[in-house]
């Protein structure tokens, strides 16, 4: 079974096809199908489930048409299978869309018309500066593809909100996963250079961010990070949305650009930052 729906080279065919248009990495595992679906809107989760879903019994049914029937297999007749039966089934999905291209797109490849629209919320976001005496570095990684080139990028700022220094730097072929850790280890190296006794590092990704408050580190890079945790006594975290982190996130996009293992460290404030993050400006996400 575990050939027939995932390693056959039939199968790894039909199942690059539809992950090429749903834009993520083919599935290996059951597990794989379910956890995709988490992060998108619920009318996509149900077109995802219900060609996946299909794509595993309609692997099954060709596998007894060969052995019994002497058939011979034809990846195009199923995915006209899989497209028609996702079109038919779309009268009786209950979820909503999101208002993007990405949605828009893969219900008009499958044909599926009359799905409502789920209304975008806005929602006010703040920028803070940190506690006296202590430096606010926010960190975010940046990558084509998961994976693909990826790259990292830090900022450092005082209590004041005053510039103190950045940094872009390249990882080569990476996950994002990789890139977000890579980011905050790069921007711990740097604080121990100047010597900080109070460093809080602000994230996007609140995955990294927990794996860190709980001790979970990836093996790469546990010395690296034991050694910060020795040299910078009084060490937090803070989670911060994208609206405002945008600036860290400027110079993660620069730092793909960058070789494998080059880190470009920039003491004025470089030129591509125009505007830094305010306290006294009022950020919204949608």
């Amino acid at each position: 079974m575990e050939h027939i729906l995932w390693h056959c080279e039939f199968s790894e065919t039909v199942w690059h096809w539809l992950s090429g248009i749903f834009h993520c990495p083919s599935p290996i595992n059951f597990d794989e199908i379910l956890s995709f679906a988490k992060r998108k809107s619920p009318a996509i989760k149900e077109v995802w489930y219900i060609c996946a879903f299909n794509v595993m019994v309609e692997l099954w049914f060709t596998r007894n048409s060969v052995i019994y029937e002497d058939a011979t297999p034809s990846v195009d007749k199923l995915k006209m299978r899989i497209t028609r039966c996702a079109k038919e089934c779309s009268f009786r999905m209950k979820g909503k869309r999101w208002g993007t291209m990405y949605d828009l797109h893969i219900l008009l490849f499958f044909g599926i018309s009359g799905i409502q629209v789920h209304d975008t919320s806005v929602k006010k976001v703040f920028f803070k500066y940190r506690a006296q005496n202590q430096i606010l570095i926010y960190c975010d990684g940046a990558s084509k593809g998961n994976p693909s080139l990826a790259g990292i990028g830090f900022i450092a700022r005082n209590q004041y909100g005053d510039y103190m220094g950045a940094a872009s730097g390249g990882l080569g072929i990476a996950t994002n996963y990789l890139a977000e850790v890579m980011a905050l280890i790069v921007a711990g190296e740097w604080a121990i250079t100047k010597q900080s006794v109070d460093v809080c590092f602000s994230l996007d990704s609140k995955v990294v961010m927990l794996d860190f408050m709980n001790n979970k580190i990836p093996w790469m890079v546990l010395n690296r990070w034991i050694k910060i945790k020795m040299c910078i006594p009084a060490i937090s975290f803070r989670h911060s949305y994208r609206e405002v982190n945008f600036s860290s996130d400027t110079m993660a996009k620069k730092g793909v650009l960058l070789s494998r293992g080059e880190v470009q460290y920039n003491e004025e404030k470089p030129q591509l930052l125009r505007n830094l993050e305010n306290a006294d400006d009022l950020y919204f996400r949608f």
